[in-house]
């Protein structure tokens, strides 16, 4: 029996498609990426592209490996563009540069906001997880619409309540 895709919200996978075409102009996935932000920086000023990780991209909220592979690499390019290093305040500067991507993209709407937090648990909260346990969660879907849940606080358009979500 086949397996059932996972996809959180269909809607930001095209939105994640579509920002990593259009800012990183390509990028290559390999079994060995940069690890420090320093390597980041050498690696795309060797190949002129964004490298990505193969591995980890089978429980995602993207259901498919291609869609993660491309947010990995619009995250990495806002590491490079705007100089944000690999520490938590590097990553919070880098997830809001993704958030300011989305809004500038897609406008201020109920569903940009509720993909803002998507970027939020991927980014800070995986971050923090990480931070906590000395690794990054095993079930990355699961962890994401956790973290959604836990700090939802009432807000609208949360991404579990939006009507792509699966």
């Amino acid at each position: 029996m086949e397996k059932a895709l996972r996809i959180l919200d269909s809607g930001f996978n095209v939105a994640v498609l579509h920002i990593a075409q259009r800012l990183t102009r390509g990028f290559r996935v390999v079994e060995v990426a940069p690890q420090t932000y320093d390597e980041l920086i050498r690696d795309i000023e060797h190949h002129g592209i964004i490298t990505v990780w193969s591995d980890a991209s089978e429980r995602t909220i993207y259901g498919d490996p291609e869609v993660n592979f491309a947010f990995r690499a619009w995250h990495d390019w806002c590491h490079w563009r705007g100089r944000h290093d690999f520490s938590p305040e590097g990553e919070n500067a880098t997830a809001k540069m993704q958030y300011a991507h989305l809004l500038t993209l897609y406008g201020d709407t109920p569903r940009t906001r509720s993909w803002q937090r998507i970027v939020e648990a991927e980014i800070v909260g995986q971050a923090l997880h990480l931070s906590e346990h000395g690794a990054f969660p095993w079930d990355q879907y699961a962890f994401i619409v956790a973290y959604l849940d836990a700090h939802d606080n009432g807000r609208n358009g949360n991404a579990r309540h939006g009507d792509n979500i699966r």
